[in-house]
């Protein structure tokens, strides 16, 4: 315990800020993105969200690494692959749940993507689950179940569940997948690369629905544009970058922990922002899925 809080107090107080920043950004996304759908397709606010985002990364490539990194076929297949798998399809998926379950409730569903993927990597990649990720996982699932039934268990009996609560739930899965092939990609290509690449292949997998939408532009309000500024700067492409300075300076599991700090954000901001309320079913699931969060990211 003495060795770890030296460690701690030793580390770039930057890189602490910096992770604390990212969590206050990606819990943004939940109530920017409903701001967004008020006005903008589903289609149409994934497509320009990460095809800016994927523009700014690509420059930000250009200047880090000198070039851009060119892909073999295989590494080509990957990205094409996670584009369609990770943007096209899941934050579709996530935008569409979100404009029908409330931010506050969507971001305590989402994030229990990191526990289902853990079971995931055990059961098919054999990696090793301890007993604590284990009790992290039914934590943060017991959590999410809650909310999705507003507290009430005979939802799941009599199938009382909207088609936004689906929806989220399907992503939680959709995301699963994209995480453990992205992991196979990620031996040969950097983050950065992949990441740059990935959303381009993405963005541009989702535009034919959008054009569909095209109308849709012309009613977006100022309040749409400015949340859709927010997405794509500080709900995209700025997170990343410090999440992964902070993998770099403290390693994965400890800047993974800061992601715990994002649900209750996410509640408050879309509780303050929206005027969403805040019931005893949401109040417990914030409990049990941060602490299943916790256990889950802990270093081990």
């Amino acid at each position: 315990m003495v060795l770890r809080l030296c460690a701690l107090m030793q580390a770039p107080h930057r890189i602490y800020l910096k992770l604390a920043l990212m969590a206050v950004c990606w819990s943004g996304v939940f109530p920017a993105t409903r701001i967004v759908l008020k006005s903008m397709g589903v289609f149409t606010t994934v497509f320009l969200r990460f095809w800016w985002a994927a523009v700014i990364l690509l420059i930000l490539l250009r200047f880090r690494e000198s070039r851009l990194p060119r892909l073999s076929p295989r590494e080509s297949m990957l990205v094409v692959g996670l584009g369609l798998l990770g943007i096209t399809f899941y934050n579709s998926l996530f935008t569409a749940g979100l404009g029908l379950v409330e931010a506050s409730r969507a971001s305590l569903i989402v994030p229990i993507n990191p526990a289902v993927t853990a079971v995931f990597a055990w059961l098919l990649l054999g990696e090793r689950l301890s007993g604590v990720r284990a009790a992290g996982t039914v934590l943060s699932v017991a959590g999410a179940l809650w909310i999705l039934c507003r507290g009430d268990p005979s939802a799941f009996i009599t199938l009382e569940l909207g088609t936004g609560e689906l929806l989220l739930v399907l992503c939680v899965f959709v995301w699963s997948a994209y995480t453990l092939i992205g992991r196979v990609a990620l031996a040969s290509i950097s983050p950065l690369a992949l990441t740059a690449y990935v959303m381009l292949v993405g963005s541009l997998g989702v535009l034919p629905p959008a054009m569909l939408e095209g109308d849709s532009i012309a009613r977006v309000t100022s309040q749409g544009w400015i949340a859709m500024a927010y997405l794509v700067t500080f709900g995209t492409v700025i997170p990343f970058l410090w999440y992964y300075e902070g993998v770099k300076a403290l390693g994965a599991a400890r800047a993974a922990q800061f992601i715990n700090l994002v649900p209750p954000l996410a509640v408050a901001e879309s509780v303050a922002l929206l005027g969403e309320p805040v019931t005893p079913a949401l109040l417990v699931g914030i409990c049990l899925v941060v602490v299943g969060l916790y256990l889950t990211n802990r270093p081990r």
